[in-house]
């Protein structure tokens, strides 16, 4: 039942996934190929001083900064809402499976999805990045881009958990307070390697986020208003 579950979920979001997936390695080749076209016109060493030591230092990869969460959202929103506005929700709730143990099957799948995604683009990104530039460089910027990956976990839960509220009232609370979070994860980079400090709190409230879906499912099921 499971497996059977998985492939109606690939089969909902699948064009997301690759959609999103194009679009993130698109900018990601831009990124690099406008670091080299600077790089011929200044000169390496020219540029790699302007990255390292000018006031601010050129962010070169600020493009990145919502590509995490653009695919985050294009999978949850192709997942959860047709769900809800066909109302196709309650017909899964039917089936001879424990409603909890369906939805957060849903959910893991689209966590796994997610996860293959930014593993794909960070993957991408880093590879080009240490071919590119030094350690004293790619250290930092890694530090850095890790805040935007986990963000992305964030947007996901959150518009689970929006989509499946059946009270219109929570749903704005929920979408209000998903985008207080996630302004965490989006603080101004004034230096490579901002905001690394706080990796390991901004981890923890998006792993904390991952069964708030099971919260509103629950009071669905029970015909909660």
């Amino acid at each position: 039942m499971i497996r059977h579950l998985f492939y109606k979920e690939w089969i909902k979001t699948r064009w997301a996934f690759f959609a999103s997936l194009a679009v993130g390695a698109a900018v990601i080749f831009y990124i690099f190929t406008m670091a080299e076209n600077r790089m011929t016109m200044l000169g390496a060493k020219g540029y790699m001083l302007s990255v390292l030591y000018d006031n601010p230092p050129k962010i070169y990869y600020s493009w990145l900064q919502y590509i995490p969460l653009l695919g985050a959202v294009c999978i949850g929103v192709a997942q959860y809402v047709p769900e809800i506005r066909n109302r196709r929700i309650r017909l899964t709730m039917h089936l001879p499976v424990d409603n909890r143990k369906l939805i957060a099957s849903m959910a893991l799948f689209g966590l796994m999805l997610v996860t293959i995604l930014n593993a794909l683009l960070f993957g991408f990104f880093e590879y080009e990045n240490h071919a590119l530039f030094p350690a004293e460089i790619t250290g930092p910027v890694t530090a850095t881009v890790i805040n935007w990956f986990l963000a992305s976990y964030l947007a996901y839960n959150y518009i689970g958990m929006t989509a499946m509220e059946p009270n219109g009232y929570r749903k704005l609370i929920y979408a209000v307070t998903g985008l207080i979070l996630l302004s965490l994860y989006y603080n101004s980079v004034d230096f490579h390697g901002a905001n690394s400090g706080s990796t390991w709190f901004l981890a923890i409230i998006a792993l904390l986020s991952c069964p708030l879906v099971l919260f509103s499912t629950h009071r669905l099921n029970k015909g909660d208003r």
